[in-house]
């Protein structure tokens, strides 16, 4: 049987829809700037671990093996602290079995018994291939770094830092503060470089930042970079950084390489850490006494060799209460010297996970979006289903097949992208199909405001299509969760409680001197100002939108008491010019209002949900307020879809006859004082306004919000025509 298309009206409302919700989705990823979110990294996490289970994960290097200082090695060496002539003792004896570096996971920063520190000091000596690492207090923006007399820093300044080539935007992490080694153990040290590691927000850790910028002096790499360029042979000034890109480590001539390694990062320069094992599958370990143990056996010395000579060691305190632990993607509470480890493996077998980059993701999402909108062309609900089910399947397929060849892929936001683009064709094309249907059967009737009949009856001739611009203000309240509420409760229970709420509401529109324009379900439209003349509309407006919240709190009791739901509401309120008139066909026509004012009001009522608020109103609606009427307070700058400038919004307390709780109009002066530091571009004193806020308001998301958007802004970066604004561009 043929597949037949829509019609002529719906194939070109399929086409722009889907051209729209393209651009919409688009938009928003494009203004995120990142398209991998939370959701991405822990599917790959759960994808990494089946990938090392079937042997498909990063493979072990065979020059990499661990000295640890165990539970067991305080005990053999009869101490309750970690004794720098004990580590002097297996320095020592790693100096004998032809190690090719070694790599401690421990700063010496200050002088301990000066006998101990003479011993360790003289076996970093002996070995001549000790790597010992400084750590780090970052920032993400550009500061000064904190220099200190001594020989540990002027090493550190003319040894380890460097300037490699550069191209592209860096973003790298600025060093502040330095935890360096006593200058007696770094003079004698072969190398050294960062340690500095931190989780990602969900606490794993993932990413290892590959340099680190020392302002005005260069950078310092990580330990195991450090370690590997002096193995290959390559000088540090030979490597290329393209930001966000990767690094590349070139084969030149007379270095060891028989080809580039390339290490991907992002653009602060972080690489994804390929672990290759679990720790206890992963690279050889031995403890520090026994070491030791098997140095004094002559029988024993020859497997010792077998075992170190010519490897990288990697030496670290991992007992109960000393080690530094955290969570990979492949486990929990994992000694955290595993990073530089693994690390270190991949640049030794040239193995990296590199990310997609967001402009791959956004062609491959365009071009889906292009299947959906085909798929949508068709008259057979099923092929659009269809297609975005085999769609969801094959962004699985890619996820898993692109793992296991070590790039990866954000399937979690392009999966919910190709959700939201599949979900509004669905639900913009039965929306269409639905008024056509209506529209045919004629099986709506028309409501009519009593005023408006009032004034047809006066004026007949205005029974006619057509209408006015004036300046009025628009009403929009919708109920929140309607939908699950909706769910539970059986139709003959639900239209009943409905009708409670909407004449209760109706009764308060009226009686401010506004018009219902129309229900949609549970939401309500009404306008004040048309057809009679309202001076104070706006004024009735917010009133009605205070009133309507304080009756359904006391429906809110009513209802608690007969165990049905409890229903919140959100209003949204403008005032500006529109078209107010009959609109429609020649046969079938409403009394209604249009224009950009409309949409905006409609706009504000879906913008409560982002910031939990009630009733929000915009700029124009409260420059049009009696003076002093009210209580509001200025919430944020914002764009909406539709509407291409920033609009002020504000939130509305109460009216100002009734007075404001004394912590809340605390917690609101606090507020706007720290948003307009912001819009001033004074982050700093932004931000410590805003904490203050949180401080009286902790789940406050309007504080949390401007704080989150002001993370990885540089005040003195920002463009001259900056507004502050952020783009929503949902309802």
């Amino acid at each position: 049987m043929g597949l037949r298309l829509k019609n002529r009206k719906l194939l070109r409302l399929a086409a722009g829809l889907s051209l729209a919700l393209n651009g919409a989705v688009a938009g928003f990823w494009v203004t995120r700037g990142d398209m991998w979110t939370g959701a991405d990294w822990a599917l790959l996490d759960f994808g990494y671990r089946r990938a090392v289970i079937e042997g498909k994960g990063p493979s072990l290097s065979p020059r990499i093996v661990y000295v640890l200082v165990t539970d067991a090695s305080y005990e053999a060496f009869g101490k309750n602290a970690l004794d720098r002539t004990d580590l002097a003792r297996v320095t020592h004896a790693l100096a004998e079995l032809g190690t090719e570096a070694v790599g401690f996971d421990i700063i010496f920063a200050r002088p301990s018994r000066e006998a101990a520190d003479r011993a360790l000091s003289e076996s970093f000596e002996h070995l001549g291939t000790a790597y010992l690492p400084v750590g780090f207090a970052l920032s993400g923006h550009k500061a000064p770094f904190r220099w200190k007399p001594g020989e540990s820093y002027e090493r550190f300044r003319n040894e380890t830092l460097f300037h490699p080539v550069e191209r592209g935007e860096a973003r790298p992490f600025y060093a502040t503060r330095a935890l360096m080694q006593e200058d007696g153990f770094a003079i004698r040290a072969m190398g050294s470089g960062h340690i500095s590691a931190y989780s990602d927000p969900d606490g794993v850790y993932r990413r290892m930042p590959m340099l680190i910028r020392v302002n005005g002096a260069g950078y310092v790499p990580a330990l195991t970079l450090s370690m590997f360029l002096d193995f290959v042979r390559v000088p540090p000034e030979e490597i290329a950084v393209e930001w966000g890109e990767h690094i590349v480590i070139p084969a030149i001539q007379g270095s060891f390489l028989e080809e580039d390694v390339v290490i991907p990062i992002d653009s602060r320069g972080r690489a994804i850490v390929p672990f290759a094992q679990p720790w206890n599958q992963g690279f050889p370990k031995m403890e520090a006494h026994a070491l030791l143990s098997y140095a004094e056996d002559p029988d024993l010395r020859g497997n010792l060799l077998e075992h170190f000579e010519g490897n990288f060691v990697f030496l670290g305190d991992v007992a109960v209460g000393t080690a530094d632990l955290g969570q990979t993607p492949l486990e929990g509470d994992v000694p955290l010297i595993a990073l530089h480890t693994s690390l270190l493996n991949g640049m030794l077998t040239n193995t990296f996970f590199e990310p997609w980059s967001s402009l791959q993701v956004l062609f491959l999402l365009v071009g889906l979006g292009l299947v959906l909108c085909g798929a949508s062309l068709f008259r057979a609900s099923w092929v659009l289903y269809a297609t975005g089910l085999l769609v969801l399947g094959g962004l699985g397929v890619l996820t898993w097949t692109e793992q296991i060849h070590f790039r990866l892929f954000p399937l979690a936001a392009t999966g919910g992208s190709v959700l939201v683009i599949g979900f509004g064709l669905v639900a913009g094309l039965e929306w269409a199909v639905s008024r056509q249907r209506s529209f045919i059967k004629g099986a709506f009737s028309k409501y009519v405001p009593k005023e408006v009949v009032h004034q047809l009856l006066l004026h007949p001739e205005r029974l006619s299509l057509g209408g006015e611009e004036r300046v009025m203000t628009v009403l929009f309240s919708d109920l929140a969760n309607f939908t699950s509420i909706s769910e539970r409760m059986p139709a003959p229970e639900l239209v009943p409680f409905l009708n409670t709420y909407l004449t209760e509401m109706t009764d308060i529109v009226l009686e401010e001197g506004g018009i219902v324009d129309k229900y949609e379900g549970d939401a309500i439209m009404a306008e004040f100002g048309a057809p009679l003349d309202l001076p104070d509309h706006p004024d009735r407006a917010v009133r009605t939108g205070l009133r309507m919240q304080q009756r359904l709190a006391e429906l809110r009791s009513e209802w608690r008491e007969k165990g049905l739901p409890e229903l919140h509401c959100r209003v949204g309120v403008n005032t500006g010019p529109m078209v107010v008139g009959n609109m429609g066909s020649g046969q079938v026509f409403d009394y209604t209002v249009i224009g950009d004012a409309v949409n905006l009001a409609s706009r504000l009522e879906g913008a409560n949900k982002h910031y939990r608020t009630e009733l929000m109103i915009s700029e124009f609606t409260r420059e049009h307020l009696t003076p002093g009427r009210f209580h509001t307070r200025l919430l944020d700058v914002i764009r909406v879809k539709g509407k291409s400038e920033p609009v002020r919004v504000y939130e509305v307390l109460g009216e100002a006859s009734e007075p404001l709780d004394t912590e809340y109009r605390a917690y609101a002066e606090v507020y706007e004082e720290a948003f307009k530091a912001y819009l001033g571009r004074d982050f700093e004193a932004a931000r410590n306004g805003f904490e203050k806020a949180l401080a009286l308001r902790p789940d406050d998301p309007a504080s949390r919000a401007v704080m989150d958007r002001m993370e990885g802004m540089d005040p003195h970066d920002l463009p001259e025509d900056w507004d502050g604004s952020i783009s929503l561009l949902s309802k």
